[in-house]
């Protein structure tokens, strides 16, 4: 729809056919006290009538540099800020004319010989930029005022396909976020690495060092789970030991620190370990081991 008061506004009235063209918008007229036009970004049959409704809006301003004069402004930014109010912000739009309305006046030919009609072209195109930046300024110095994203409209010829392209661009967001919010979110391996500690979360350094020192989690596990370590109430060197093979069983035969517990371990899974605490510090080693052997088994 669109607002019959446009009708009565020489900047934006020579639209109308193209608004209510079939072969565009075909908005229907109508009184809108808040806006000038109203368009459906989504629609829906409804099930007891069978017809097509709208199930939401995009409600527009239209401006021109006329709407921001000394004379009308404070009267443009009122307008605005009732407009604002209808949904906080969401959904609305501001279209800002930036050529200006044709000139009906009668201009004589000395007029058009001494400034010409580029001239005046060009005039008219900076003013409108000019005035396009005022309201932009007005509206960024009025913090009760959501954002309301202002559209600039090089001429009145273009108003049909940036009101398409706008309500696209709307429609495009809102599947966006739909899908985003039902795709539910799942953590990739390296972030359940990152949880394989008994003091959670693991720095990234760490994670990656693992990731090259093991090539999956199940020789990690086994890894881990196959170190003789000191009792938990020893003390972290006691323990950090235990990994360096330097405890008490290194001189009972077991040189490695390993016990096999039924799980055939190569001699290079100790060696990894001490690689590890060499790269990340003994805590952080002894956190990963102790996370295994306390908690987990990995078949």
């Amino acid at each position: 729809m669109f607002c019959t008061a446009l009708r009565r506004r020489p900047s934006f009235v020579a639209v109308l056919p193209s608004l209510t063209s079939a072969s565009g918008p075909a908005l229907r007229e109508s009184q809108l006290d808040t806006h000038d036009i109203s368009l459906p970004v989504n629609s829906a049959v409804d099930p007891k009538t069978g017809n097509t409704v709208s199930t939401r809006q995009l409600r527009l301003l239209l401006l021109s540099s006329t709407s921001v004069s000394e004379v009308k402004l404070n009267d443009t930014i009122k307008r605005i800020r009732h407009f604002a109010s209808l949904t906080g912000g969401q959904d609305l739009a501001i279209v800002f004319l930036l050529s200006q309305p044709q000139v009906t006046t009668f201009v004589s030919a000395k007029q058009l010989a001494v400034h010409g009609a580029t001239t005046a072209s060009t005039t008219d195109d900076a003013e409108g930029v000019y005035a396009y930046s005022k309201v932009q300024a007005e509206l960024m110095n009025k913090p009760d005022i959501p954002n309301i994203p202002v559209l600039p409209l090089a001429s009145l010829e273009g108003l049909p396909a940036l009101l398409r392209k706008h309500v696209a661009n709307l429609t495009h967001v809102h599947t966006q976020s739909h899908a985003a919010a039902a795709t539910p979110v799942v953590a990739s391996p390296f972030e359940l690495l990152q949880l394989c500690t008994a003091n959670p979360p693991m720095p990234q350094q760490t994670a990656y060092i693992l990731s090259d020192l093991f090539p999956n989690i199940k020789v990690l596990a086994e890894t881990c789970t196959s170190v003789t370590s000191a009792p938990s109430s020893s003390s972290p060197s006691a323990r950090a030991a235990v990994l360096a093979g330097m405890d008490e069983s290194s001189q009972m035969g077991d040189p490695y620190g390993l016990s096999t517990q039924g799980t055939e371990v190569s001699d290079s899974a100790h060696g990894k370990l001490k690689t590890l605490r060499d790269l990340v510090g003994e805590q952080q080693c002894l956190d990963v081991v102790d996370f295994w052997r306390e908690e987990w088994t990995v078949d």
